[in-house]
């Protein structure tokens, strides 16, 4: 599988992915729940860091393509970054 199409599972409990066009970014849910309320932070490899709010009916559960499309969609959030994805 090409390195661009795979979840990568990180030890600080984040998952890094590759968008299309192979920008490396983790994420991490920040809610308990499988479905609605809630949020999903996303950190690039240099620090930026965006929120995706979950719908209220929404699933939780991601495939990489709807990793892609929710980062496209998320708001910038100025909050702490975890720090930058280690190579």
């Amino acid at each position: 599988m090409p390195r661009t199409n795979r979840l990568e599972p990180l030890e600080d409990g984040y998952v890094a992915f590759r968008t299309g066009d192979g920008e490396r970014w983790k994420h991490k849910d920040m809610t308990e729940g499988r479905v609605g309320a809630g949020y999903r932070v996303f950190i690039s490899h240099d620090g930026e860091q965006r929120r995706y709010r979950f719908g209220p009916d929404e699933p939780h559960d991601a495939t990489l393509e709807d990793l892609r499309d929710q980062l496209r969609r998320a708001d910038a959030d100025p909050g702490p970054a975890s720090g930058s994805i280690p190579e």
